[in-house]
């Protein structure tokens, strides 16, 4: 039989382990691009209001985002998925301000993934309150206005993928009921 601290030394070892697993799986789990999509040329460390996805921590900071996500009720998730959409889309401003366009696409992509995804619950959940799904054709609405805005900033190459993603918003925002408040 072990003795108590060995046991105890055991049980720690085992936790700290599980978490370093958990971590890793967190980080390779929050970045779904990761094959295709091109790296930050550098990640950095800054301090600013904003960490954006060229920041080292950023990364982390993403994980974080999935937990939360996947730890929250159904209604509040949606709600959520809509806040880190804009929240991504408003990352693209800021990635096309330092000029770093092929990040800021991917990060289009990713914003453009939350609002599809906050989508797909509202139209899963038949018990999704009328006042959400409302909201959510009008964040749809929104995110197709700012993403058209944003396509003159990028590339002839980029806007063919920024028209893409458009083109996916605008269909989906057609198949979508009207709104009946």
């Amino acid at each position: 039989m072990l003795s108590y601290r060995t046991r105890v030394f055991f049980c720690i070892t085992g936790l700290l382990f599980g978490a370093a697993i958990l971590s890793i799986s967190l980080v390779a789990a929050s970045q779904p691009f990761s094959s295709v999509a091109p790296t930050a040329t550098h990640a950095s460390i800054y301090l600013d209001s904003r960490m954006l996805p060229d920041h080292a921590l950023y990364p982390f900071a993403m994980a974080l985002d999935r937990v939360i996500l996947l730890t929250s009720p159904q209604e509040k998730r949606v709600l959520q998925e809509v806040a880190l959409s804009f929240d991504r889309l408003d990352s693209v401003t800021d990635l096309l301000k330092k000029d770093n366009a092929q990040l800021a696409l991917v990060t289009l992509k990713k914003s453009q993934h939350y609002l599809l995804l906050a989508n797909i619950s509202i139209q899963e959940d038949a018990d999704a309150s009328p006042t959400t799904r409302a909201y959510v054709r009008r964040a749809l609405r929104a995110h197709i206005k700012r993403t058209v805005q944003l396509q003159a900033v990028f590339s002839s190459e980029e806007q063919q993928a920024v028209s893409q993603i458009l083109q996916q918003s605008a269909s989906l925002y057609n198949d979508l009921p009207a709104e009946s408040l």
